[in-house]
């Protein structure tokens, strides 16, 4: 592959102006949510995905942002532990500059995400407002405790989807395995913003397209709430509840009797009772066949501005490491000859010890795009 310069995409049917003034509606009719596309959203980036067949480097789509390394949460299953005793706040003008930046190569949707907790960066919604002014779409993953009041308007007027990692159902199993700064992090106080955030949602149906999920990773210390948690979903009126397996920890369950008992208990809870509450899961263990050749459909930033290949860096960081944003402009860093070198030297063993989503999307665009087993030229 060859390097190339920059080509602009456009981001399709969104603009600044429509964005702030007519937002987007939720899908209705049918049952048809955005949880029945998520593995086909990757056909949609099938120019980038050319680009990348030609050797060309397109800018990417989407972009993980982790706005802080602070947390108010000590989970036992977190990747940044280390990271987040630097309690590194990414300060105003680094924040917007990273927005602009995203803009500026062309990215068409952003998560605020972390690392730490995004919502402990106290200028959050002045970066959000900037996305917003730029015509990007937003979502956030975040572990619940500061959804004030103000962030909760910004969510439902602008956002697309909500993640809240409640990991539990109940507060022991939430303070055991979280380890939440006092109360106004525990328990409690994220189940109450959820309600609000559930409420001012609805209050504001069918103008709002945010999604509001909770997210369920599951490991050794938090697996007996499972079937708990499933319910409490439905109590919050949530639109999904979304379990995964920790992977790469001391704690992942890898005992395939106890996945297998897993799986059993959620499908037995998921269908006790009607509810419009998603339950989604995938338990198996995902594999990259052959080399990553779509990471440039994304980027990350963290709070240190350093740019990876993707958000699974935490123990590769040097060979996922592209450049630093707060000293290099980030077109110089995605289009340089070292992006492309880092991308041809991704260790897939390191790949495979998480489950990435990305993985399907290789193999999917691969046959279709690569083999043209799809005959995509054609309707």
């Amino acid at each position: 592959m060859a390097a190339s310069s920059h080509s602009q995409m456009i981001c399709p049917t969104l603009t600044a102006k429509t964005r702030k003034l007519t937002p987007v509606k939720s899908a209705q009719g049918n049952g048809t949510t955005v949880l029945d596309w998520l593995q086909l959203r990757v056909l949609s980036c099938y120019n980038e995905a050319l680009m990348l067949k030609e050797g060309k480097m397109p800018p990417p789509r989407m972009a993980i942002v982790y706005p802080t390394y602070l947390c108010n949460h000590d989970c036992i299953g977190c990747d940044y532990t280390e990271e987040n005793k630097l309690k590194k706040v990414m300060t105003r003008e680094e924040f917007l500059r990273v927005i602009d930046q995203l803009h500026d190569i062309g990215v068409c949707g952003m998560e605020f995400c972390g690392g730490g907790e995004p919502t402990l960066n106290p200028h959050l919604s002045e970066a959000i407002d900037r996305a917003v002014e730029h015509g990007i779409h937003f979502g956030m993953l975040t572990n619940g405790t500061n959804l004030t009041k103000p962030l909760q308007e910004h969510l439902v007027r602008f956002g697309s989807y909500c993640r809240i990692s409640l990991e539990s159902a109940h507060k022991k199993t939430f303070d055991f395995y979280k380890r939440p700064a006092g109360e106004q992090a525990g328990f409690e106080k994220v189940v109450q913003n959820i309600k609000e955030l559930v409420s001012l949602r609805d209050q504001a149906a069918p103008d709002t397209q945010l999604q509001i999920s909770i997210k369920y990773s599951i490991e050794g210390n938090n697996f007996s709430d499972v079937q708990q948690a499933i319910k409490l979903g439905r109590q919050l009126n949530v639109d999904s509840i979304q379990f995964k397996l920790i992977r790469n920890m001391p704690s992942e369950i890898q005992d395939q009797s106890a996945v297998d008992l897993l799986i059993e208990r959620i499908e037995r809870a998921k269908y006790n009772g009607s509810s419009h509450t998603h339950v989604v899961y995938d338990l198996s263990k995902s594999k990259l066949e052959g080399p990553c050749w779509l990471s440039p459909l994304q980027v990350t930033v963290d709070a240190l501005g350093d740019v990876y290949i993707c958000c699974y860096y935490r123990h590769r960081k040097d060979a996922h490491r592209l450049g630093n944003l707060f000293r290099k402009n980030l077109r110089d860093i995605w289009y340089s000859q070292e992006h492309w070198a880092k991308i041809m030297r991704i260790n897939t063993e390191d790949c495979n010890k998480y489950d990435c989503r990305f993985h399907s999307y290789n193999k999917m665009m691969r046959r279709l795009i690569l083999e043209d087993i799809g005959q995509l030229h054609f309707v």
